[in-house]
């Protein structure tokens, strides 16, 4: 079994892989502020994103454990700053350096990317987060 966020946009859902060799700490307080529900409060800040604040004691961590300036597909990273979640779903350049944690599972991304699409026309989504355990594709 393995944990992955498991991301509820628009009543579809999106498994993330969480990068836990990369940002173990960020994974960590993340994974304690789960679940929980937000509304998306931006999007086309940097273009092709969708940013969400997180509560909890989260809210207070300012870490750069995976430094990441120019974005792959799929990226969620954590924007200390804002106590926000930032999920880039094409590639793009980000307003500042971040803290990339996890990623959009591959299969997902497209799907992802169109719900995020929709989000632009229609400001204050709700998102929900969650961790839950997945069979390892491997076994």
């Amino acid at each position: 079994m393995a944990q992955k966020l498991k991301i509820t946009l628009g009543g579809e859902t999106y498994l993330a892989d969480l990068l836990w060799q990369e940002a173990p700490r960020t994974c960590e307080a993340f994974i304690a502020a789960c679940p929980f529900e937000s509304r998306i409060f931006s999007a086309k800040i940097c273009d092709a994103e969708v940013t969400y604040p997180v509560p909890g004691e989260i809210a207070g961590l300012d870490l750069m454990e995976n430094p990441k300036f120019e974005e792959p597909a799929g990226a969620v990273v954590w924007y200390g700053a804002w106590s926000s979640i930032c999920i880039f779903f094409d590639i793009c350049e980000p307003y500042g350096t971040c803290n990339m944690f996890a990623r959009i599972c591959e299969g997902d991304r497209e799907r992802f990317a169109a719900a995020c699409r929709v989000v632009w026309d229609d400001q204050g989504a709700l998102i929900r987060n969650e961790i839950v355990d997945v069979e390892d594709e491997e076994a």
